[in-house]
């Protein structure tokens, strides 16, 4: 038993226009056809074609392809072992590790010199790493075309 003031509630999806359907007969060969209304997304309908070089395309690729296989991570190794150090030498510290000791001189003379090294090796080979991934950025796009200066 349905109340009088029953209404369904309104459909969930909007209406699509159908395709065009064409079955013609004749001959006893039956074709159909259909077709469909192409609806281009709105970055595709500004969208235009630039022609860029083989060779062009090769070059980028082969500079790209230089920064996306790094060999191993020397930079993240030289902090790693600054931060070691440098930390033994501080906690050297804070429990009183007698100076006069070898143990001391270890702790005292040796790790952070070793840790002042690491630190410096670290910031000379991770301003080079930044300094060839700028370069070869900035060769690449001096080779590519520019989609805006080309309209």
């Amino acid at each position: 038993m349905l109340p009088e003031s029953f209404e369904p509630p309104p459909p969930a999806v909007t209406s699509i226009p159908a395709a065009d359907v064409h079955a013609p007969t004749g001959n006893g060969e039956e074709t159909v056809q259909q077709s469909f209304p192409v609806r281009k997304p709105e970055a595709d309908r500004n969208e235009f074609l630039i022609q860029v070089r083989a060779s062009t395309l090769l070059r980028c690729r082969r500079r790209l392809q230089q920064l996306a296989t790094n060999s191993f991570p020397w930079p993240e190794v030289a902090l790693g072992i600054s931060s070691l150090t440098l930390g033994a030498f501080l906690s050297a510290i804070t429990s009183g590790v007698a100076l006069d000791s070898k143990l001391g001189i270890a702790f005292y003379a040796v790790l952070p010199a070793i840790g002042v090294g690491a630190a410096v090796a670290f910031c000379f080979l991770r301003v080079r790493a930044t300094v060839d991934t700028a370069s070869v950025c900035s060769e690449v796009l001096s080779e590519l075309p520019d989609p805006d200066q080309t309209r």
